[in-house]
């Protein structure tokens, strides 16, 4: 039997390789009928979008769709930016805008405008050539409306610096929102309640409990930010103190006497035990949160309503609340709160295929599988993120998902009574890493590591500013 393995190898070395062929190999994929996905989806929300990659298939045959999960948003970013330098883009991938700033130098992102209006048909016919099906490509004007305002707004070319350079119009959309997220607070109540404390609204007040329940609960941090670049941002919004521009010439505003102040005072709080962040604790703090005060958790945790089963706990009672907000010298307090959750964004032209134009358009007919309102129902449900259409709160498995009182059903039902508060900030080539330095600044100042003056000097001048 040796002998025989043997002479098998010898003669398969002796062969041109491109005559190889082992029987079970992947075929090559078929990139003119094949949808290229690139997602952060975990296991269970990818079992989800199976269901609208089954169903998309069903209606079109011959048309596949591979959903790549790539890793974090940072990865799907970097793959697409490595991809479109190599012409290998996907033609649909999540994205943020600080993302699309950076793949429209390509002038690949395409405007879906020309395909959110069409009443162009795809038809669907039978071996003898018959039409037994037709789809419109486009939306009707009561489909458009019932996307959420604040989140579809998000996908225009006057969100981001330079559109025009790339040969964008400022009515050109860029990307469509998926599924959207945002920041909540969420507390002991069984902590506020044994002080006489009730969940702060503002910053001013959140402060001024920490020293009542940091007295009660020595082992206790009152407060736990899962995410330190969007403190910064968030209070730069709140406050008016700059954070970044639009303006080519002025991108970073951020190293001001306003954020030096502000850090300084957040140092003062961290050595008083006051605070930690995922950087400074080492993971999410929502780990932190979910242990107790007596068993030094948190009372207050900020992070994303997309993550609230992280927080669900039976060690005490529980709530969710919006973040704090900032008062103002004239008194009114700015509540605004950040943006997040994937939106969409078509890439044209990937792997050299020659039907670009029917690649888009089935690109866009893959989209609105995604954005069915049932689908999206079913998807919110299992995430934990906003939808991103108006109809589905209309849906009875989502009506009775969010009249439930667990804490992803609570923390759904806060975060849609804030989309009157969310910002945007503006997207150009070094927002991504305006967001990364401004988030390091923030962690170097709160433990020490550096100054605050000097942690906001190298933020920015790591940023490219003089």
């Amino acid at each position: 039997m040796k002998k025989v393995i043997i002479a098998i190898l010898v003669l398969a070395l002796m062969l041109p390789a491109a005559t190889i062929v082992f029987s079970g190999c992947t075929p090559a994929t078929d990139y003119e009928k094949t949808i290229v996905f690139y997602s952060s989806q975990g296991d269970k929300l990818q079992q989800k979008t199976s269901i609208a990659i089954a169903s998309f298939e069903a209606k079109y045959p011959g048309w596949k769709v591979e959903h790549i999960p790539v890793g974090g948003y940072d990865e799907v970013k970097s793959k697409v930016v490595s991809d479109l330098t190599a012409g290998l883009q996907p033609d649909l991938a999540y994205c943020y805008p600080d993302h699309v700033a950076q793949y429209l130098q390509t002038s690949k992102v395409v405007d879906l405008n020309k395909y959110m209006t069409s009443d162009e048909k795809i038809q669907i016919k039978d071996e003898d050539g018959n039409v037994t099906k037709e789809y419109t490509i486009g939306y009707t004007q009561e489909e458009i409306d019932d996307f959420v305002p604040g989140y579809y707004q998000e996908g225009y070319a006057t969100n981001y610096s330079g559109y025009a350079e790339y040969g964008y119009s400022e009515n050109a959309l860029l990307t469509l929102p998926f599924v959207k997220s945002t920041e909540l607070l969420y507390y002991n109540n069984d902590a506020l309640k044994s002080v006489g404390l009730k969940p702060a609204t503002t910053w001013d007040e959140l402060w001024a409990q920490c020293a009542t329940l940091k007295a009660r609960y020595p082992k206790c941090t009152p407060l736990g930010y899962d995410s330190e670049a969007n403190w910064f941002i968030t209070m730069c919004e709140q406050n008016g103190w700059g954070y970044t521009s639009a303006d080519a010439n002025n991108h970073y505003l951020f190293n001001n006497n306003d954020t030096k102040a502000w850090l300084e005072k957040l140092a003062e709080y961290y050595d008083k035990g006051y605070i930690t962040t995922q950087e400074d604790y080492g993971a999410y703090t929502s780990a932190l949160f979910t242990k107790g005060v007596d068993d030094g958790g948190l009372v207050y945790c900020i992070g994303s309503s997309g993550g609230a089963s992280y927080q669900a706990t039976e060690n005490f009672e529980w709530g969710v609340a919006p973040i704090p907000g900032s008062t103002q010298p004239d008194g009114p307090v700015n509540y605004s709160v950040i943006s997040q959750g994937p939106s969409l964004v078509m890439l044209s032209g990937g792997h050299n295929v020659t039907n670009v134009e029917e690649k888009e358009k089935m690109t866009f007919m893959f989209i609105k599988e995604l954005l069915d309102p049932t689908f999206q129902a079913s998807f919110a449900i299992e995430s934990g993120y906003n939808p991103s259409r108006e109809s589905v709160y209309d849906i009875e498995a989502y009506k009775t998902h969010m009249a439930g009182d667990g804490i992803t059903a609570v923390a759904a039902s806060v975060a849609v009574e804030l989309s009157d508060r969310f910002f945007v900030s503006p997207a150009f080539v070094g927002s991504s890493t305006a967001r990364l330095q401004v988030g390091n600044a923030l962690l170097y100042a709160l433990t020490g590591r550096k100054t605050a003056e000097k942690a906001l000097a190298d933020a920015y001048k790591n940023c490219g500013g003089k």
